[in-house]
């Protein structure tokens, strides 16, 4: 039977190891501007923009339930949800949309209208004020309108930036 000191010294010896083992480079290639190119060939501003992309799998999803109201914790007059104007079919339990927008915007109203018929909660956040401008820092917003959909545990699931690409998230999610 081993010592508890000749367990401690594999184990040690186990760290080193693995502290210098290093994989072969691979060659990574993805889509710019319409066509494949290795990523390490790209400018420093593309290759920032590939490290910030994010991928999702809709089909994890259940899309057969209702949606039911939720409570923003951003609530306020100037952040009320957006009650739908129409039911569009199935949607998904629990999920919500975060619509950033400004006064100022001239496609915000477009989006508001777009949001709110998608069937599911819709919590405005004026980006001019400190606190929406606070949650729009936190979650990378850079432009208004800008839609954030969020699955029931509030995991961002999408993202939309104008009325025509919000008005049919819906449609790609369930399709």
């Amino acid at each position: 039977m081993r010592t508890l000191e000749e367990i401690e010294k594999d184990l040690e010896k186990a760290r080193e190891a693995l502290a210098s083992v290093e994989g072969t480079p691979a060659e990574v290639y993805s889509r710019i501007v319409g066509y494949y190119r290795s990523v390490r060939n790209w400018n420093r501003g593309k290759r920032e923009e590939y490290g910030e992309r994010r991928l999702y799998d809709l089909s994890r999803l259940d899309f057969s339930g209702r949606a039911g109201a939720a409570a923003s914790p951003l609530a306020s007059p100037e952040t009320a949800a957006v009650s739908p104007a129409r039911d569009t079919g199935e949607a998904i339990e629990g999920a919500r949309v975060l619509l950033f927008w400004r006064p100022a915007c001239p496609a915000c109203p477009s989006a508001k209208e777009a949001a709110g018929r998608l069937g599911i909660p819709v919590d405005l956040v004026n980006a001019d004020t400190e606190a929406g401008f606070a949650e729009a820092r936190r979650r990378n917003v850079l432009a208004t309108p800008t839609a954030i959909f969020l699955a029931p545990g509030g995991a961002e699931i999408g993202r939309a930036l104008d009325p025509p690409s919000i008005a049919t998230f819906g449609v790609k999610a369930a399709g």
